[in-house]
């Protein structure tokens, strides 16, 4: 197989030689969008997520002899190894891997934080993107290599009040300009999307039980409305592509223009004209 380094084309030849883009959280409103608009794409998908009936359900509407499913703790280092290992066993090359799985979290004072709850989020929205990383690019890199996305936030640039999630997404951002510069040469990109206000079904909830002001995020976004989950998808299917194969160390914000416009909710008169 020819290097990467020297190949515009290596992810469609990757796709249609069968391998597999591994989509972590693929049971959430963004990582199952993902996983399913990379199907669309042609990509076999490796759908992994703690919740296996939803997986279940993702498998049973999706109908597609290219997707496998697969529970997975990201949390648990050991849980990411033996998937690794299992796909190995089974002859599924991975060219990709989005790291989607994230926990969110109420808002509350900083003062009034757990600490064990802090150190869960952690270990899932960063340490877990780390070791799936080290373990996923390890068999990119023997192939020649791939592509990682990590699902990062706005509060990667604008922390939000949300004192573990938001630190999380900043570390995450830094950790995509690390390995892109360290994997570069061996062929792997690595670049991070970092979602605005989006309609998943969790922010739905939000929205119906009152913690999200629908009509203030509209006039603080330059679009006036929030991001679909389908949006982001696209940019993700974008990113695995060769129309993206001199992309990397990106982090591209799909946020229907909030951190253009935010901060012009201090001046009402621009807001009117």
């Amino acid at each position: 197989m020819s290097s990467s380094k020297h190949n515009r084309n290596f992810m469609s030849e990757r796709r249609k030689a069968g391998a597999a883009i591994v989509v972590t959280g693929a049971a959430g409103g963004i990582g199952g969008g993902i996983a399913r608009r990379l199907l669309a794409d042609g990509w076999r998908v490796v759908a992994t997520d703690l919740n296996a009936t939803t997986l279940a359900e993702l498998q049973s509407q999706t109908g597609s002899s290219q997707l496998v499913t697969m529970p997975l703790d990201v949390a648990k280092a050991d849980d990411i190894r033996k998937t690794a290992a299992s796909l190995k066993e089974r002859q599924i090359a991975v060219a990709g891997l989005v790291n989607a799985a994230g926990l969110l979290q109420d808002i509350k004072s900083f003062m009034a934080m757990d600490e064990a709850a802090q150190r869960h989020i952690w270990d899932v929205n960063y340490f877990g993107a780390v070791t799936c990383t080290q373990v996923f690019a390890a068999s990119m890199m023997s192939d020649g290599g791939g592509s990682i996305i990590n699902i990062t936030s706005i509060n990667e640039t604008r922390p939000l009040p949300l004192h573990a999630y938001a630190p999380t997404k900043v570390a995450l951002g830094s950790l995509t300009t690390l390995t892109a510069g360290e994997f570069g040469p061996k062929g792997v990109r690595v670049n991070s999307i970092a979602p605005g206000f989006t309609l998943t079904p969790i922010m739905r909830e939000k929205i119906a039980s009152g913690k999200r002001n629908v009509s203030a995020i509209e006039n603080a976004t330059a679009m006036r409305r929030l991001v679909e989950i389908d949006e982001i998808a696209g940019v993700a299917s974008f990113l695995m592509s060769d129309d993206a194969s001199a992309v990397s160390g990106a982090s591209i914000p799909v946020d229907a223009g909030w951190l253009a416009t935010s901060y012009w909710m201090n001046f009402g008169e621009l807001l009117d004209s």
